[in-house]
């Protein structure tokens, strides 16, 4: 009977060294246990052999990792390499690695004692006919150890490198004859062999993520581990997403989460899993928490419609246990997700992130149609209306003029950019689409000073989220296996788990640079906005403020004019 540890055969992609592929059982050489003799028989002459007959006796064996994980190979003390056959009592019966081979044929067998202290071999009838192969008997350690480490699922693509870096170390005789692109495509090859099937579409998805043979894919990593899908979102019948939450954090961090008032909503396409082929977006809902960001529910989403978007949105009101009367969502100028949120959060205040509006003004003028960026690269004043931000600065005056701490508005604060610009006839006639048919009826008429103001404000962006998605960039790569992104992201989702308990408890876990920065931002706005109070000039609280842009600015549409 066949033993489970037999090496079976392998199909020709998983082999990356030729002296470790199947076996291919031709004629049944293997000698019954009266058959094996204690003294190898010395063969007559062959007449003409093609290899010249080896001088030599096989007595002793090494055993070493073979391509198979867990499988082993047997060479003997000549170089010949052997596969196991089978078990039979206390032997361990083996062929030789030519068996494989319909050219180059060997009939040789031997046994060996299932005591592995025991490393005599003893040849059957047949003696080898061709010379031992050349092998380096270090590289399958090397290789068997990355491979091993390479398919646990914390292990990232970009961490491979550093995982070859250090094992070439630990095994610095095989080193020269095992190169980073071998570790890199077996270990490619043996995650893909242990993946499930690819679902044709979220339809599948879902399915496949109920079924308990693919758990580990719907479930955390903590111990014990938890249901980590929850369920397939699915709109007039049909599946148009799947959604994934942490329960039991969530249920943990209870009482923490009431206390959250800011939210982030963004999506991202990059690291959207190429099959199936219906996904188009990976949207995370984050809470700050402790001025840090944590992702609390994620979404693999096929739609991107206002429908999609609020039937996501009733899921997660009934996940994330919210004071909602009390959150801010920030979000970016995507029409569909600013209106679902409106309409599924009626209680809570929508903010849109100054980044992106800032990112929408600046890749406008880039666009040569526009006719605006030369204008601003050339003439000072020019660069003056958008460089000191005269424009990109507005969002930090407050919506209307209502507000105690400041006597104007976003109004006023165009109002006094128009003004600027009229005292220059060629450049009021170079801006004046950007700034009335573009600034003016999109912007402030369209979208509403009430969704871009940040006056205020600690936080203005929602780049915690980018920076979550860069983070899933380097550790996925761009659309990655639908299974090896699931397996990143219950790591990553571990991580946070994690890193909730320490802030807490009032731990450290993060550098502090960004919020330095940030609240030193706010500060100095606030001290413009003082000074605005006390000489109500709009145009130098403008330019004073625009300033905090600068850098983003002159890395999309280049230096600004020097004479200004």
């Amino acid at each position: 009977m066949m033993n489970n540890e037999e090496i079976l055969a392998l199909p020709d992609h998983l082999v990356d060294h030729d002296y470790f592929l199947p076996v291919v059982y031709e004629v049944d050489h293997i000698v019954h246990e009266e058959e094996v003799v204690e003294e190898v028989e010395v063969l007559e002459e062959e007449e003409e052999e093609e290899e010249e007959q080896i001088v030599g006796v096989s007595e002793t064996y090494t055993l070493i990792p073979g391509v198979h994980n867990k499988s082993r190979i047997y060479v003997d003390n000549l170089g010949f390499k052997y596969y196991k056959r089978q078990i039979r009592g206390h032997r361990v019966y083996l062929v030789c690695e030519r068996q494989k081979k319909r050219n180059q044929y060997c009939p040789s067998t031997a046994t060996v004692s299932t005591n592995f202290n025991d490393n005599r071999i003893h040849l059957g009838y047949y003696l080898h006919d061709h010379q031992p192969g050349v092998i380096d008997l270090n590289v399958p350690f090397l290789r068997e150890t990355i491979g091993e480490r390479g398919i646990d699922p914390v292990v990232t693509t970009s961490f491979m490198r550093t995982l070859y870096n250090n094992e070439i170390i630990n095994y610095p005789e095989a080193a020269p004859n095992y190169t980073f692109i071998q570790a890199q495509e077996r270990v490619k090859k043996m995650r893909r062999r242990r993946f499930p099937g690819q679902p044709l579409d979220i339809g599948q998805l879902a399915v496949a993520l109920n079924e308990a043979r693919n758990a580990i894919y719907a479930s955390t990593v903590q111990n014990p581990p938890s249901r980590f899908f929850q369920q397939a979102l699915v709109v007039d019948g049909r599946s148009v997403g799947v959604i994934f939450a942490n329960m039991d954090a969530i249920d943990k961090y209870r009482e923490e989460l009431a206390t959250v008032t800011l939210v982030g909503i963004d999506g991202t396409f990059k690291t959207v899993p190429r099959v199936p082929a219906d996904l188009k977006c990976f949207l995370t809902i984050q809470v700050v928490f402790k001025s840090v960001s944590f992702p609390m529910v994620y979404a693999l989403l096929g739609s991107m419609t206002e429908e999609v978007y609020a039937a996501l949105f009733d899921i997660v009101r009934n996940i994330l246990p919210l004071n909602y009367q009390r959150v801010c969502f920030i979000t970016d100028y995507e029409k569909a997700l600013m209106s679902a949120v409106q309409q599924s959060f009626p209680e809570s205040q929508l903010r849109c992130c100054w980044f992106h509006f800032t990112q929408s003004i600046v890749r406008y003028c880039h666009r040569k149609m526009n006719s605006v960026l030369n204008l601003i690269r050339t003439n000072p004043v020019a660069a003056r209306v958008l460089r000191m931000v005269n424009v990109l600065a507005l969002p930090h005056l407050p919506a209307t003029r209502n507000d105690p701490r400041c006597s104007f508005s976003m109004a006023d604060g165009f109002s006094a950019i128009l003004d600027y610009t009229r005292q220059f006839p060629e450049v009021e006639r170079g801006m004046r689409n950007f700034l009335i048919g573009y600034v003016e009826y999109f912007w402030l008429l369209q979208v509403g000073p009430g969704l871009i103001s940040v006056f205020g404000e600690e936080y203005r962006t929602n780049n915690y989220l980018e920076s979550f998605h860069a983070t899933l960039l380097t550790q996925m790569h761009r659309h990655p296996n639908i299974w090896n992104f699931l397996q990143k992201l219950t790591v990553l989702e571990n991580q946070y788990f994690v890193e909730f308990g320490q802030a807490r408890r009032n731990l450290r876990i993060r550098d502090g640079a960004s919020r330095r920065e940030r609240e030193n931002t706010t500060i100095v706005l606030a001290g413009h906005v003082q000074q605005l109070n006390r000489d109500e000039d709009l145009t130098g609280f403008l330019r004073r403020a625009g300033h905090h842009n600068d850098g983003y600015v002159q890395g999309i549409i280049g230096p600004y004019p020097r004479d200004q």
